[in-house]
């Protein structure tokens, strides 16, 4: 059975004629771009026109072909990058590369299929290389190619029992600006996403990177990322020190950033998940007092944290279950006096969530 893609060249088996593949509607039916009109068409009366060694094309100069073995050019299609058109919300999210998970079914979310984007919300153009975790431990190269900064692209269409394949992988990037103040290095990042989130209440969210609701996973966030002008004007300052001063230069590090960083919603507020997949990226082997363990061990290192830097308030997001983890978060509460604790704001985080208010410690 083939495998197609959207961009794919093909045939038509029981008549004259072919096109190029404009949508993936399931595994058994295409969308056949023919003379300008698009023909829902079975995979089963198609076979692919012509295969290219696409990696084989990326990496070699056209002049390294004669005239007579010169590749024809591909034509145009669907799966080129579109432009990501950001709304208020989009522009405030952070620069970054971002995997999104988008139902094609709105409504009936996790029993219809997903389209699997890669979108580049940065300044930087980049050349990407996807690779997906097989279960026998290796890996298989799925895609490559490149987008413009705020573009993105269509990566894949998945049925909903195979979304879980795309749940792990590497991403690697290469990125160019044609004038930029430092330049950052080439990354390979680890895609690991608990599968158990594509059925999670709640994960799909209208969100700033497309108009349909998504699960937007970040890849990686511009702020990350590491550059090479950023060391050697560091080794530039240090030699001009030496100069100076003397060969004995002390160099001031950064401060390392806080666990507790990226809860912060602001300078006064914080907001903490303690659903077991995301304090623990596997918890398959650990038993039901080993989580609780770990959700309560967590849950008491945070509030200590939002209580030392003297925010107004924090919500613990607990989930419903059987009620122990929220008990258990209940009785902590009773040794702090100065705490004032409401359940959350039920339209955002239902029953689940508890929000407490942080007073002064007498």
């Amino acid at each position: 059975m083939n495998n197609f893609q959207v961009g794919d060249k093909v045939k038509f088996l029981n008549r004259t004629g072919g096109g190029i593949i404009k949508k993936i509607v399931s595994p058994l039916l295409v969308n056949v771009e023919e003379d300008g009109f698009d023909i829902p068409t079975l995979t089963s009366e198609i076979i692919l026109d012509k295969v290219e060694d696409r990696n084989g094309k990326m990496f070699t100069s056209q002049s390294a072909f004669s005239k007579e073995e010169k590749p024809e050019e591909e034509p145009q299609t669907s799966r080129q990058a579109e432009t990501v058109y950001l709304n208020k919300r989009g522009q405030q999210m952070d620069k970054g590369l971002y995997l999104a998970y988008v139902p094609r079914d709105q409504v009936w979310i996790l029993t219809g299929g997903f389209d699997i984007y890669l979108v580049n919300n940065t300044d930087y153009s980049i050349l990407y290389s996807l690779f997906l975790s097989q279960d026998d431990g290796s890996f298989k190269g799925v895609d490559y190619g490149s987008l413009q900064e705020k573009e993105r692209i269509l990566l894949s269409s998945a049925k909903a029992g195979e979304i879980d394949r795309w749940a792990k992988g590497v991403l690697q990037v290469l990125y160019h600006k044609d004038s930029c103040d430092v330049v950052n290095m080439p990354t390979s990042f680890k895609i690991k996403i608990n599968s158990s989130k594509f059925y999670k209440e709640g994960c799909f969210e209208n969100n700033g990177l497309f108009s349909e609701k998504a699960m937007i996973v970040p890849v990686v966030l511009a702020k990350d990322l590491e550059v090479f002008a950023q060391k050697d004007e560091q080794k530039i300052l240090i030699e001009k020190l030496k100069q100076e001063k003397g060969d004995v230069v002390v160099v001031k590090e950064e401060k390392p950033k806080s666990f507790f960083d990226k809860h912060l919603k602001n300078k006064r507020e914080a907001e903490v998940d303690l659903h077991i997949e995301e304090l623990t990226q596997d918890d398959s082997q650990m038993t039901a007092f080993e989580k609780l363990t770990l959700q309560i061990n967590y849950f008491e290192k945070c509030l200590d944290e939002a209580i030392k830097l003297h925010l107004d308030k924090i919500i613990f997001i607990h989930g419903v279950g059987q009620g122990v983890l929220k008990q258990k978060i209940e009785e902590k509460l009773k040794q702090y006096p100065f705490l004032h604790s409401f359940p959350a704001s039920l339209q955002k985080y239902g029953i689940g969530a508890i929000e407490i208010y942080i007073g002064k410690n007498k």
